[in-house]
């Protein structure tokens, strides 16, 4: 492998800090990820979509790309294998570079270790690597030790992101759309097993599902293989020899100016040399390191031997994991307390001090005891408030007056006399309280104009339901938006009932 040019930074990482350095390499990478991602996966969507409307089931091709997950994996990972070493391929190279790969993991990520919570990690030693069966079932027990549980975590808290972003787009159409022209196949579709509901909706849940998933699959494996980089960093520091082969490259640097050095020495004027050779300096004997530095102290039998038993100690080598209960602030040591110039004051100030204390604690308790009591007895309503008010005028806040007997004449002196908003209030009330006879239920104070809206639904004359849902409205616009109709308008809601009680519509 060349280190040399991989461009993170290699150095052992926490996991959680590992799961960040895959988030910055996708991101870094987004633009090829992304690309050979929809070249391929949206064609398999598109025709298990197609096989599931064939076979007239039309969740089946729900269900088979989200079984296919482990076949879109190769695809972030080739990129992102790649572009450590600063070289993002294109989709089209990406695309051919499957070939190869080994398939042999892929199928087996599709069958029999489909529900896999470890396959984010698992997916690089099988595909990078190109060991066989034995190497990576070696290999395996020595990567995941100690990052199970991170791997597991990432498996989980993706397919959670998945969920969300699926149910945030559904709850954010359900906000938008209102409640009376909301179809009935919507809430069929959230309310009866999917394989009976509608076929479009059917479609669009697996769009949605599919898009969820491509927003986080890839993530899921940048993050899967900056732990893998992570992992082999710990175990076969490749920081430390990244850092050898830095230096032995600066080295050879070195060592090439040094020889150039020699060779300028070398082109010295003969005079000089022979002047330095007509001097008379002794020759070293030529030895070896031990007649140099003498044999090294303490070698012998008895060291081997000790060696050996150093070596056949069991507490030597290997890995051991201690687990204990520490405070994580630690007091720092205070000076000793100096003694008290009155012992017996101080006793007798903490002791009142402390009765005080207690004094003020009771209390407290009695008077939030007495509170809760005097609010339970106000909120218990007497035996002449069990039944609902009749709603009042919303214009001016009167007391609850009778309707007129001729309701349609008297919003329409209120509206040529100019008091619009008056004119609509009164059109409201009618058509409530006439709707709750209809209906035999009794009008209530805190109903508010959604809850009238979902009464109207309740009614069986089409045409009457229209009408009341006309009036709401308008007087919705008038109320809150300062928006009034025509007089054409208000000539239509007063033709009919409730307006006009003889009426039928």
């Amino acid at each position: 492998m060349e280190l040399e040019r991989i461009s993170v930074v290699l150095r052992p990482r926490a996991p959680r800090e590992a799961l960040d350095l895959g988030a910055a390499l996708l991101r870094a990478n987004a633009t090829a990820v992304w690309s050979a991602w929809f070249a391929f996966t949206l064609p398999v969507f598109v025709l298990c979509n197609a096989l599931g409307l064939l076979l007239g089931w039309p969740w089946l091709g729900w269900v088979l790309v989200w079984w296919l997950k482990p076949l879109f994996d190769r695809l972030p990972l080739y990129v992102l294998s790649r572009a450590v070493f600063d070289r993002a391929p294109g989709w089209r190279e990406t695309l051919r570079g499957q070939r190869r790969w080994s398939w042999r993991s892929t199928l087996a990520g599709l069958s029999w270790r489909r529900i896999d919570s470890n396959r984010a990690l698992r997916l690089p030693l099988e595909l990078l690597e190109g060991a066989s069966r034995q190497q990576r079932a070696a290999r395996w027990k020595v990567l995941r030790r100690r990052i199970t549980g991170e791997t597991s975590l990432l498996t989980y808290g993706c397919l959670q992101f998945e969920l969300v972003l699926f149910l945030s787009f559904w709850l954010f159409a359900l906000l938008l759309i209102p409640h009376e022209w909301r179809p009935e196949s919507l809430a069929g579709f959230f309310r009866d097993d999917v394989r009976v509901a509608a076929t479009p909706w059917i479609l669009a849940g697996a769009t949605v599902a599919y898009l969820a998933m491509s927003a986080i699959e890839p993530l899921y494996v940048a993050c899967g293989f900056a732990l893998y980089l992570n992992r082999r960093t710990q175990l076969e520091a490749w920081d430390i020899d990244l850092a050898f082969r830095r230096l032995r490259a600066r080295l050879q640097g070195l060592g090439k100016l040094l020889g150039v050095l020699l060779l300028c020495a070398g082109a010295l004027p003969l005079s000089a040399r022979a002047a330095t050779a007509t001097v008379d300096t002794p020759k070293p004997a030529t030895s070896n390191l031990d007649q140099v530095f003498g044999a090294p102290a303490g070698v012998g039998p008895r060291f081997a031997e000790a060696a050996a038993e150093v070596y056949r100690d069991p507490r030597f080598g290997g890995e051991r994991t201690v687990r204990r209960w520490t405070f994580k602030y630690e007091p720092q040591p205070s000076a000793r307390a100096q003694p008290l110039a009155f012992p017996l004051l101080a006793r007798v100030l903490a002791a009142v001090f402390k009765g005080l204390l207690w004094l003020g604690l009771l209390g407290a308790v009695g008077a939030l005891a007495w509170f809760a009591w005097r609010w339970r007895g106000r909120r218990r309503p007497a035996a002449d408030e069990t039944a609902p008010l009749p709603l009042h005028d919303m214009s001016n806040g009167e007391a609850p007056s009778p309707l007129p007997a001729d309701l349609a004449g008297a919003t329409r002196a209120l509206w040529q006399a100019r008091q619009q908003r008056a004119a609509l209030a009164l059109l409201y009330r009618g058509s409530v309280e006439r709707t709750a006879q209809l209906l035999q239920l009794p009008p209530a104070v805190g109903a508010t104009e959604a809850d009238w809206l979902r009464q109207a639904a309740a009614i069986n004359d089409a045409e009457r339901a229209q009408r009341v849902v006309a009036i709401v409205r308008a007087w919705q616009f008038a109320a809150y938006a300062g928006r009034y109709p025509d007089d054409a308008a208000i000539e239509r809601l007063l033709s009919g009932w409730p307006a006009q009680t003889g009426v039928s519509a």
